[in-house]
């Protein structure tokens, strides 16, 4: 899995800078936008962050700052479509199976999301693709524990 350059990564942003700038004006959304706005709204701790859009599409996170917030926002647009389109079929089935044991919607992302961003990872140091199936297993043990 090769590395994203800085355009590609300022396009990217650019998407979820653009989504959230409708949003906050209220003007018509699509429905990836809704999800971006979505994922946006339920962090107010990054809400700081779009502020000015130059520093927005080119400021680095380092390792130690703790999660990018670039990266958080898109794991979270990951699970929201994965949910939305039922693939991994696993990934709706934990969002409700936590919710039905206590976790609000938020904190039950969290919990897939630290299986996303793990398998993300492991991809990442092997130069390779996410494992889908180690994905879907560890959120069927996730539906157990």
């Amino acid at each position: 899995m090769a590395q994203p350059n800085r355009e590609q990564l300022r396009a990217h942003r650019r998407i979820f800078w653009d989504a959230w700038q409708k949003a906050c004006q209220g003007l018509p959304l699509t429905a990836l936008e809704v999800r971006i706005a979505r994922v946006v709204r339920m962090h107010p701790e990054y809400h700081d962050l779009f502020d000015d859009m130059e520093a927005f599409l080119d400021r680095d996170f380092q390792v130690d700052d703790g999660m990018n917030p670039y990266l958080h926002l898109s794991l979270h647009l990951a699970l929201e479509e994965q949910i939305a389109i039922k693939h991994p079929p696993e990934a709706a089935a934990a969002l409700e199976s936590l919710m039905r044991h206590g976790l609000d919607r938020h904190e039950a992302l969290h919990r897939m999301l630290e299986i996303l961003a793990e398998v993300v990872y492991h991809a990442q140091r092997a130069g390779g693709e996410p494992d889908v199936g180690l994905y879907a297993l560890r959120l069927q043990r996730l539906l157990r524990s």
